[in-house]
């Protein structure tokens, strides 16, 4: 059984706020000292980082990395330790979208392996669990588990934005080990804590694992509601790997429930996101899955 791995998005940078700021507070008169201008190499991996956000945003994952790697050239002039860790972390997610899990996995190692920079410890967090992500959307599980662990290590306070992040992955290590049921409870944590920051992503994430999850203790009855809700979410940030698994995840919720004709509808959309993806594992699955919800031929 085949389930997606979760991914972040892009990492903020400090300076796009800073930038907006600066922009409003040149705008005021009266007796106050101007705002401090931003140097001219931070002001142009500012502007780089931003432009690769937004092509990141439309899909355009080979245009974010070229934006990406000109910000990093511009962070690593000034050793700016956290603009490094940043747009290294940036650098994984666009590659892991293209597919390239060996420059993603080299992007954040390059943060945990440094022994000359000193990166902040939430960048190194953020490092740790994007390895474990990685490891384990190439079914390593042990190794995914010992990152996962480094990640809480690094992720202690009460507070910590990773929060919803590492219980996804907990979810996802513990269907990867068939405890379903530890999936279920860390998936439920995971939606909650994502919830609470209005992770979009990350609540489609938690959805969609809560999901597999019930429909393997038999409780496919509750599933419908929450991978519709990914569906809504994932169509609309145009994330079609994730669209298909929730389509493949409501066709085998269907089959549970003995509703083949909506089963195989399900299955016959999955198919038809992964032939547009051409993504030959992706349609086989489908296929093997359509094939299996339609009733036998009379004899």
């Amino acid at each position: 059984m085949k389930f997606q791995a979760t991914a972040n998005t892009p990492v903020p940078r400090w300076g796009q706020s800073a930038s907006i700021f600066i922009a409003v507070a040149l705008l005021v008169v009266g007796c106050a000292s101007p705002a401090p201008l931003l140097a001219p190499r931070k002001a142009q991996a500012i502007e780089a980082n931003s432009r690769g956000a937004v092509l990141f945003s439309r899909g355009d994952y080979a245009g974010a990395i070229e934006q990406y790697r000109h910000a990093l050239d511009f962070e690593r002039s000034i050793e700016n330790e956290d603009g490094i860790a940043s747009n290294l972390i940036n650098l994984s997610i666009a590659y892991q979208r293209l597919g390239d899990g060996a420059a993603a996995r080299a992007a954040v190692e390059e943060i945990l392996d440094n022994p000359y920079l000193r990166f902040p410890a939430p960048r190194v967090a953020e490092a740790a669990l994007r390895k474990a992500i990685l490891l384990l959307e190439a079914r390593d599980v042990d190794a995914a588990s010992q990152w996962l662990e480094r990640t809480r290590s690094g992720c202690a306070q009460a507070d910590c934005p990773l929060g919803g992040k590492i219980l996804n992955v907990q979810a996802q290590l513990a269907l990867l080990k068939t405890d379903y049921t530890g999936a279920r409870d860390a998936a439920t944590r995971a939606l909650a804590a994502n919830r609470a920051r209005s992770d979009r992503e990350e609540i489609a994430n938690s959805l969609r694992l809560l999901g597999a999850a019930l429909i393997e203790i038999r409780r496919s009855e509750e599933v419908g509601p929450l991978l519709n809700e990914a569906l809504a979410i994932d169509k609309d940030l145009a994330l079609p790997p994730k669209i298909f698994r929730d389509l493949v995840l409501l066709g085998r919720a269907a089959m549970a429930r003995n509703l083949t004709g909506d089963a195989a509808a399900f299955f016959r959309r999955a198919s038809a996101v992964a032939r547009s993806l051409s993504d030959p594992a992706a349609l086989a699955e489908a296929d093997g899955l359509l094939q299996s919800a339609r009733p036998p031929e009379p004899r």
